[in-house]
């Protein structure tokens, strides 16, 4: 059970952080460690009062719990640093056991709230505010040799399915015809990505504009010399340190799509969800 207040200092806690991500493109620490102190620190006031230990042990099996999530999330690229903060503060709010399934239910949401808002947004960008920049770049990478090879494997693998279905029971014919529509989508979904990625998302930033966090795009150099190494991570404060020392005036960063709106939409559509008393993983299951 998750106390009403700590809802709504959720919710508000979401809805800043949404505006501040879209405004710009970063998540304040004040915000996620504000949720970690509310979760433990309040969880921990609430077993006090109520000699329910296991209330505050929630908390903090949930803090961890988001934790493992944003770190995996964070090393594996698809997070920035914002968004991984904001998962374990979000973690310290609802708790975790096996009998409440709470941040399973924001965690499913979130993938589904996340893909929805990603594809949108990302379409936004390359076909309403780049478009005159991306779809030239898009068509290119399409006469492309790689893009040409993948076609040729994808008609090769159209007409082994086409020749499957004569033989195959009815039931089958409906899984390798989703099987084919699935792996065309993800091909050319895949070649979309690869193009916004290239042509509106990978950008020149002067150094006054870097922030902890930001992903840099190959190895940053001086004077013919490596002052950073790209990697897996973010830039630290140090490292932008480092590269304000070597006098380095511009470097390339891949900028993210804000996700925070995405945690917002999962938090709203687990609210209803709960008002209208079902679970989606009891529905599921």
């Amino acid at each position: 059970m998750v106390p009403f207040i700590f809802l709504i200092i959720l919710g508000v806690a979401l809805i800043i952080a949404t505006y501040r991500d879209i405004l710009t493109r970063e998540v304040p620490d004040t915000l996620s460690y504000g949720l970690i102190v509310v979760g433990l620190l309040g969880g921990l006031i609430v077993a006090l009062t109520t000699a329910d230990l296991a209330f505050f042990l929630e908390r903090v099996y949930g803090f961890l719990l988001g934790m493992a999530i944003g770190f995996a999330m964070y090393y594996g690229r698809q997070w920035g640093g914002g968004d991984a903060k904001l998962m374990m503060g979000i973690g310290a709010i609802f708790g975790f056991n096996l009998s409440n399934f709470r941040i399973a239910e924001f965690l499913i949401f979130l993938v589904l709230a996340g893909a929805v808002y990603g594809l949108a947004f990302t379409l936004y960008l390359a076909l309403i505010k780049h478009r005159r920049q991306f779809l030239p770049a898009f068509k290119a990478d399409l006469r492309t040799p790689a893009v040409h090879r993948l076609r040729i494997g994808l008609v090769a693998t159209g007409v082994l399915c086409i020749i499957l279905l004569i033989f195959v029971p009815w039931e089958l014919k409906i899984l390798v015809g989703f099987f084919l529509l699935a792996l065309y989508f993800l091909v050319y979904s895949w070649i979309f990505v690869k193009a916004v990625e290239r042509t509106i998302l990978v950008k020149e930033y002067p150094i006054s504009k870097l922030t902890e966090g930001d992903w840099i795009v190959g190895d940053v150099k001086a004077r013919k010399r490596v002052v950073l190494k790209q990697r897996g991570t973010g830039i630290t404060l140090d490292d932008i340190k480092l590269l304000k020392q070597a006098k380095v005036k511009k470097v390339t960063v891949k900028e993210g799509i804000p996700f925070v709106p995405g945690f917002m939409l999962a938090f709203i559509a687990l609210i209803i969800l709960e008002h209208y008393g079902l679970s989606i993983i009891k529905i599921i299951w």
